[in-house]
């Protein structure tokens, strides 16, 4: 269950802000979105327990935070790339 500090993070959105129980776990080393100029820090709230993902990418307003079920196995896990705008 998210306490309400985490309720109120709004994804999908660069630049959202998050909340002050969020705690860092640093960033995520990966190959493919390292090609892309992008960053993605793991953090985890220190009231409910919550997990999230921060994408810093410059190139996609979808980038920012996303909830993350780190007991997925590893294999299963996937950052979709972002869509192309051609307009």
């Amino acid at each position: 269950m998210l306490c309400g500090q985490c309720s109120a993070i709004t994804v999908d959105q660069a630049g959202a802000p998050g909340h002050d129980n969020l705690i860092s776990l640093g960033y995520v080393r990966s190959l493919p979105l390292a090609q892309r100029g992008v960053t993605h820090e793991a953090f985890t709230c220190g009231e409910c327990g919550a997990n999230w993902d921060y994408l810093h990418d410059r190139h996609n307003r979808a980038s920012g935070w996303a909830r993350c079920d780190r007991t997925m196995p590893v294999s299963q896990r996937t950052i979709d790339r972002p869509a192309v705008d051609t307009a």
